[in-house]
């Protein structure tokens, strides 16, 4: 079976969607009372953009292996390779959905306030 372009279409429409959102520079680094960047502002804005890089890769990467798993074709050590990547996509969606709590709880915890 083969994949034609206009069936792989909407994934790419999906990411150029996903990265126009953090394209958009309005509030690109939030700003004090005296119009200057904050160190704070700076962090968050790091930690969003790494933290959202990272789950665009997972699922990227989630993707790839699905396609991979269903063109095995029985071939076990293909079969073993998108599995373990399968894996390894879901746990690192895992620890990305956690990074977002625990910097939330930090930033809040120590007054920052942070909202990734």
């Amino acid at each position: 079976m083969k994949i034609s372009k206009l069936s792989v279409a909407p994934i790419y429409l999906a990411m150029a969607n996903a990265t126009a959102v953090y394209a958009d520079a309005s509030g690109f680094l939030p700003d004090d009372q005296t119009g200057g960047k904050t160190l704070p502002g700076i962090i968050q804005t790091v930690l969003n953009f790494a933290i959202g890089f990272a789950v665009v890769v997972c699922v990227a990467i989630l993707i790839f292996a699905g396609y991979s798993y269903m063109t095995a074709n029985g071939d076990e050590n293909k079969i073993k390779k998108a599995t373990t990547s399968l894996t390894w996509a879901i746990i690192g969606l895992v620890v990305c959905f956690v990074a977002i709590l625990l910097v939330r709880f930090v930033g809040e915890k120590i007054g920052i306030g942070f909202g990734v």
